[in-house]
């Protein structure tokens, strides 16, 4: 269980995994070029202890925060990392 995205921002790749961890949170990475640029952890204790729970309502909360991160992506609150005063970007 868990999502997996490509996506494109001003010419930038990123990768997006969500997925459960067995400490009852939800994990979403942000990879760009194989590193992980930003992390999003949030529990859902309280779910997996409700009479209400079902993987439906688990699955949808995953795929709630994995479109959340996503928006970050699109809207630039999620960017690459700041280069080193001096340095040059790759093929530049």
């Amino acid at each position: 269980m868990g999502f997996n995205t490509e996506i494109e921002h001003n010419g930038v790749v990123f990768h997006v995994q969500t997925e459960p961890r067995k400490d009852a949170r939800i994990e979403t990475l942000v990879y760009l070029r194989g590193a992980i640029i930003h992390s999003l952890k949030t529990s859902y204790q309280e779910l997996l202890n409700s009479s209400e729970y079902s993987d439906e309502k688990l699955t949808r909360l995953l795929k709630d925060q994995h479109q959340r991160v996503i928006v970050q992506i699109r809207t630039g609150e999620i960017r690459p990392p700041e280069a080193p005063a001096g340095s040059t970007s790759p093929g530049a």
